[in-house]
């Protein structure tokens, strides 16, 4: 769980980036907060396991076709 001084860091750093308009603090607080959360839940997921390299990355030894 982000910690309040997290969320306040992250809600501060939106609400300049977006020209720090009035009136919007419930908002950038909110976002924040939701940021914040989505990034810890995304670190405590398990990795998917990585797709196996093929084994060879030499072009087919086939002939080209002939042109008609």
């Amino acid at each position: 769980m982000p910690t309040e001084e997290q969320i306040k860091q992250l809600a501060y750093t939106l609400w300049e980036q977006e020209g720090r308009p009035e009136g919007r603090d419930t908002h950038y607080y909110l976002a924040a907060k939701q940021v914040l959360e989505e990034q810890e839940a995304a670190q405590k997921r398990p990795k998917a396991p990585r797709a196996k390299a093929a084994k060879s990355a030499k072009p087919s030894k086939r002939s080209p076709r002939a042109k008609k």
